[in-house]
């Protein structure tokens, strides 16, 4: 699968053109195209409201972590854009991504955010894979049931999700996650 061979076909057009100058339709098409959670039944979550909870959460991690504005900036437009790829791939279960399409998806990702003169920061990818965490577990609060097995499953998928957001900032050394969850007032 070589990326000289793929042309998705999205909405706009083909990739290769719209990924070295997306315009604001490529962009909003974020907020059509379905979290794969949403489309397995669980809530009506897109890409767009994502990552703009991502954006969101952001703010109040900077704050948290003392950053200053330039940092926080930078994490802000990294947590924006850190699903841009979708507009054209739609969002795919991460169990799903074997290192092949993990590349591909990379590729696609970096071209879109070189286009939009978006630097991605090494040293704020912890920051922003917490905060992609955290979005998904509000995801799943807000996610709507229609039977008590549901609202089991939904709570055991929560509580896991916690669980590998602890580990992760554990192997990290990101302390007082807890602190940061308990300062938003939204989770259990």
């Amino acid at each position: 699968m070589s990326s000289n061979t793929i042309d998705i076909l999205t909405p706009q057009g083909y990739l290769s053109k719209i990924q070295k100058n997306p315009n604001l339709d490529v962009v909003m098409n974020l907020f059509k195209i379905p979290r794969a959670f949403a489309v397995s039944g669980f809530g009506n979550w897109s890409v767009g409201k994502h990552s703009f909870c991502t954006a969101f959460l952001a703010l109040y991690w900077a704050r948290f972590r003392g950053y200053g504005e330039k940092i926080r900036n930078q994490l802000i437009v990294m947590a924006m854009t850190h699903d841009l790829h979708e507009a054209a791939t739609g969002d795919i279960l991460p169990a799903l991504k074997n290192e092949e399409l993990r590349h591909q998806l990379d590729h696609i990702q970096s071209t879109f955010l070189e286009s939009l003169n978006v630097e991605e920061k090494s040293e704020l990818k912890v920051d922003l894979k917490i905060l992609d965490i955290i979005a998904f577990m509000y995801e799943i609060q807000q996610a709507q049931t229609v039977n008590l097995e549901q609202k089991v499953l939904l709570q055991e998928f929560f509580v896991t999700q916690k669980m590998n957001l602890q580990q992760y900032c554990d192997r990290w050394g990101v302390e007082h996650i807890e602190s940061f969850l308990e300062e938003l007032g939204v989770f259990e």
